[in-house]
């Protein structure tokens, strides 16, 4: 199951120093994603609908130096679980709708020439159909520079912290990284047009100025607070664990709009289910899941 989490989505800020380039990151987007069913262990299968919706605005600042950003998304995530024994996780149908909204900002400070500082905090609910809102809500954070040693390569260090619903938060280090290898051919770090909006890399492939090919992987996790009226696990967390290696096929129509076909399959998929402490109940692998998916993107 290919998951959305977005609190290293706008760490692209960072690479503004890199050689422009012909399709840009869109600031507003929308588009759906189709998990293909896959077997969970334990028996019966699981499959999911995915719609988001995102944007950006940049603010209008005097300093020459600082940039911010603010950005907003929305994920719905559909879950139908189906067959398995009684008992199975598939059989319990542990939850279906999950709704994520998240805001945040991305500030960007070029300290010299070679030398940037950024900071993206985030706040984040997520959660089923019906879940208190207040039991949905975390934060987190990525703090990180920069080092521009040539118009081809800009690369540093970074800490990221993510809250966790019931958990101890995730504490990781970032590495960001934009490297025009060739022309036309450029490994970076931070967003994707259409892409899955996780932490990850992926190397972009400027076929034409309109058309680009990009291949990328991320590693994803998904903490949510199921709902009050959850017959099986009231008020309980679920959590989707995957790594989605994706390719996208991304055409700029015009100026202003944008299409990116993408497929992929998640690898490393797993389902924790905790009660509404924390405390662990089962934790069941699932196969690679493949999936496919369209998004539009708006650039004003």
């Amino acid at each position: 199951m290919i998951k959305k989490t977005t609190l290293a989505a706008a760490a692209a800020i960072t690479l503004s120093t890199s050689a422009s380039q012909a399709i840009e990151i869109a600031p507003l987007q929308t588009g759906y994603i189709y998990d293909f069913s896959t077997n969970i262990d334990g028996g019966g299968e699981v499959s999911s609908h995915f719609f988001h919706l995102s944007g950006s605005r940049r603010l209008q600042l005097e300093s020459r130096r600082v940039f911010v950003r603010l950005n907003a998304s929305y994920y719905n995530n559909s879950y139908n679980f189906s067959g398995g024994p009684i008992g199975s996780l598939s059989q319990v149908d542990p939850w279906d709708s999950v709704h994520t909204f998240n805001l945040g900002a991305s500030v960007l400070w070029r300290m010299t020439d070679e030398w940037n500082l950024f900071f993206l905090p985030t706040v984040r609910s997520a959660g089923e159909s019906g879940a208190s809102f207040s039991d949905t809500l975390t934060a987190g954070a990525l703090l990180g520079a920069s080092y521009r040693f040539n118009d081809k390569l800009s690369i540093g260090p970074g800490v990221g912290y993510v809250g966790q619903i019931e958990d101890s938060a995730s504490v990781f280090p970032i590495l960001v990284i934009d490297w025009k290898l060739t022309d036309s051919l450029t490994l970076s770090t931070g967003t994707t047009v259409g892409a899955t909006l996780g932490p990850g890399l992926s190397l972009k492939w400027d076929i034409k100025d309109d058309l680009r090919f990009t291949v990328g992987a991320r590693a994803e996790r998904t903490r949510f607070r199921l709902s009050s009226d959850n017959p099986a696990l009231q008020n309980g967390i679920g959590e989707d664990n995957s790594i989605p290696v994706y390719g996208i096929l991304t055409y700029q129509w015009t100026d202003l709009i944008q299409t990116s076909l993408l497929a992929g399959v998640g690898v490393s998929n797993d389902f924790v289910v905790d009660d509404a402490n924390g405390n662990r109940l089962t934790r069941q692998d699932y196969d690679p899941s493949p999936f496919l998916g369209i998004n539009v993107g708006f650039v004003f």
